[in-house]
């Protein structure tokens, strides 16, 4: 589902690195900023939701529409693109439940000049049409990723140093080491642009923590003053019980010892 290299680009994300923080009381969500680009005219845009077929071998894996959408509410989710002023979009988990089988797509075309036209047809021809994939995944996956990168490279730089090779061996070791970090620099700069990334939606998610922290706080902080007054409103009813129950027990005593007055008479 990647953007397929030779088709036309409508619009850009400022970034298709969607880390959703499940451990969370409230829905996970990111925000994205789409833009298109200049010069390409008015632009009709949609995402939608995919799901991998696992039902076949693996080496005819693809994907199908899903009904996932149940589970991401993406807002908005389609819209008419006409200037360069970029469109903010939020995509929230719906209670967090992350699949990760489960892939979200941007798809762009260009809108006719007439004006007039079927959102549904604009994206009948592929060619025509601008993918983008979103690298879905949780905090906790983003993470664990990023510290097996970093393990794989403190592995390899130990293995090179712990090297007996000298000499013109370790010329070629050196060389072959240097040919297969070219032939990996396509992955190394996705492994860095991940990790910039990943520093940033965590940093995003600490103060989202932290923002929910202060709600909680304050929310607390009101319960608290709403406890206090409702414990001074029962202990005001409690001393006005115990008066009016001292009260009574004092005229049921009364009330006999008055009959008795009224039943006596003097020879």
């Amino acid at each position: 589902m990647e953007q397929s290299n030779g088709h036309k680009l409508y619009v850009v994300l400022d970034q298709t690195f969607v880390c959703f923080d499940i451990d969370q009381p409230k829905n996970a969500c990111q925000k994205l900023k789409l833009n298109s680009l200049a010069g390409v005219g008015p632009i009709y845009w949609r995402f939608l939701v995919f799901k991998l077929r696992c039902e076949q071998p693996l080496e005819y894996l693809n994907f199908f529409k899903t009904n996932a959408p149940t589970r991401y509410f993406i807002t908005p989710n389609q819209a008419v693109l006409r200037d360069d002023e970029p469109i903010e979009v939020c995509i929230t988990l719906y209670q967090n439940k992350f699949r990760p089988r489960h892939e979200i797509v941007l798809q762009a075309a260009s809108i006719p000049e007439c004006g007039d036209f079927d959102p549904k047809k604009l994206f009948d021809s592929p060619e025509n049409v601008q993918s983008i994939s979103l690298d879905l995944g949780t905090t906790i996956m983003k993470i664990e990723s990023a510290v097996e990168i970093s393990k794989t490279a403190t592995d390899f730089h130990t293995a090179l140093d712990a090297s007996s090779v000298i000499g013109s061996d370790r010329v070629d070791q050196l060389k072959s080491i240097l040919n297969l970090t070219k032939s990996d620099t396509a992955l190394l700069e996705s492994n860095i642009t991940q990790a910039k990334q990943l520093k940033i939606t965590l940093d995003a998610q600490l103060q989202q923590r932290k923002a929910l922290v202060d709600e909680y706080k304050s929310k607390l902080t009101v319960l608290e003053g709403s406890y206090m007054r409702k414990s001074a409103e029962v202990q005001r009813l409690q001393n006005e019980l115990q008066n009016a129950q001292k009260a009574h027990a004092m005229k049921a005593t009364t009330a006999p010892n008055e009959k008795n007055q009224a039943n006596c008479s003097i020879s």
